[in-house]
């Protein structure tokens, strides 16, 4: 019964009220099921469910990638973008979590797969930061680069990352691509697409990420990452519901914000990798 308190909860935007009252239970009861649900999936299943794909499997990851859609890609073995969770606005540093499409929000950073599997999370910045620092200071940001197999493989991102070896990004479009540059964007961007099906898919079937009212922030961070492990546990189950994804990008035109911070400057081997892709096309 808790579990499917907790499922119920996960799943809809009805109110502690009708909760408790629907599962027959006090708010107080329901409020304790819930946490405990939600902390024994984290503890059980996050390092089972959420994990970085396997060197020995990258090849066929590379290859469903590139068999993806009607364009090709060599060497992704994931997409990389951040994604908003709508949040009551916080009582301390409210400005912090109010977000340049005029809402408070904290951020879930993802990487997925092809199949919409995610394989690298990290939550709970304030929705005012930008989606690079975001990765600046994830766990991913120092391990990219062997997680990648040392650069032989890549990630994809949107304009708003920095171009690196193992985090490929698209051309800034001033008005003077070439042909070969608009290609290599449009490619990378049919690829990229399965990281905002992803949010789709997880906003969908979770619908109270569409809006936490949660108070405490660890409670809202440990929420979003019971979902983000839930939808795993679905995926890997066949369990897709594909009909209700409708991709609402926070990046629809695909060139990312202003790059202001000195640290997100593209380094030399992720150009040269762009360039020699760019040819290759």
């Amino acid at each position: 019964k808790k579990i499917l308190m907790t499922l119920r909860y996960l799943a809809s935007q009805e109110t502690i009220c009708e909760l408790s009252d629907r599962f027959g239970v006090s708010e107080h009861c329901f409020l304790k099921s819930k946490k405990q649900v939600i902390m024994a999936v984290i503890d059980t299943f996050f390092n089972k469910c959420i994990k970085w794909p396997d060197v020995a499997d990258f090849p066929n990851i590379a290859r469903e990638f590139d068999e993806m859609g009607a364009y090709n890609f060599p060497g992704v073995i994931g997409a990389i973008d951040g994604c908003h969770i709508p949040i009551e606005a916080p009582l301390q540093n409210a400005s912090s979590y109010y977000n340049r499409k005029k809402f408070h929000s904290i951020i879930l950073q993802g990487v997925c797969k092809n199949d919409l599997l995610f394989t690298d999370i990290n939550v709970g910045w304030p929705g005012r930061v930008h989606d690079a620092k975001v990765l600046r200071n994830s766990n991913l940001w120092e391990a990219g680069f062997e997680k990648c197999a040392h650069g032989r493989y890549h990630i994809l991102g949107d304009a708003a990352y920095p171009l690196k070896q193992w985090l490929l990004t698209p051309y800034r479009d001033n008005g003077h691509l070439n042909q070969q540059q608009r290609r290599y964007n449009l490619q990378l961007s049919s690829k990229r697409q399965v990281i905002e099906r992803a949010f789709a898919l997880l906003k969908g079937r979770f619908r109270r990420l569409k809006y936490l009212n949660i108070k405490k922030e660890m409670d809202m961070c440990q929420t979003v990452v019971c979902t983000c492990i839930l939808h795993n546990i679905c995926i890997l189950q066949n369990d897709r519901l594909d009909d209700i994804i409708n991709v609402d990008s926070d990046d629809e035109d695909g060139q990312g914000h202003v790059n202001v911070y000195p640290w997100l400057q593209n380094d030399a081997q992720g150009t040269l990798k762009r360039i020699q892709i760019t040819n290759r096309m």
